[in-house]
């Protein structure tokens, strides 16, 4: 049985920083999203977390080239640290193309999608702590069978933006422009769904 339980836990002090900077880069473009005042600073504001996000990535992986034994399994900390930091880049790219295609205010669909990432993002970072407890570990998989039915519902949901924007075009760009931009969106939830299946596989090993 995988032992969880490392002389030196700061690896999952690593992945807990990423897992909430992950969720401070959601909340911020869901805030951006219901209150679209002063764009162009709050998408500095999310740039400045990928930024963060990619330090907290290069530390975990230096300090994995210098550990000979890890807590968990080696691959596992670097698929799950790059997951993590790719949750926040999508959300970065989300916010950039805000301010790329000039739109002037999201749509309620764009809103209910962000606030859906929210909800993802809260899930992997309640999950991310429960790593480090051999008795806890069971229970992260409530969080990732959460993560697939937000997924499931953001699916839904991009679906029906999507019918809504082709039912009437009033114009071919803005029809190209959004169709782009819930992509991109959903790929930030698609992203969290990544990351609950490398916790998932994680909790295998350890059970």
């Amino acid at each position: 049985m995988l032992n969880l339980i490392p002389r030196d836990e700061v690896f999952f002090v690593m992945l807990d920083a990423a897992a909430k900077n992950a969720l401070l880069a959601a909340r911020q473009l869901r805030n951006l999203f219901e209150d679209f005042r002063d764009a162009p600073a709050r998408v500095k504001e999310i740039r400045d977390l990928e930024h963060e996000g990619d330090k907290l990535t290069h530390k975990l992986l230096d300090r994995l080239d210098r550990t000979f034994i890890t807590p968990i399994d080696r691959e596992d900390l670097y698929a799950l640290s790059r997951g993590l930091d790719d949750v926040v880049d999508a959300i970065y790219l989300v916010a950039d193309r805000l301010l790329l295609y000039k739109i002037d205010q999201p749509t309620s669909e764009a809103i209910s999608l962000a606030r859906i990432l929210v909800r993802c993002c809260e899930q992997v970072d309640s999950a991310m702590p429960l790593l480090a407890t051999k008795a806890r570990i069971r229970d992260v998989q409530r969080h990732c069978s959460e993560i697939d039915r937000l997924e499931n519902l953001a699916d839904r949901l991009q679906r029906d933006a999507l019918m809504k924007l082709f039912e009437d075009p009033q114009d071919v760009m803005d029809v190209i422009k959004w169709k782009e931009f819930y992509q991109v969106l959903e790929t930030a939830i698609d992203n969290t769904e990544n990351v609950a299946d490398f916790l998932r596989g994680i909790v295998l090993k350890a059970v």
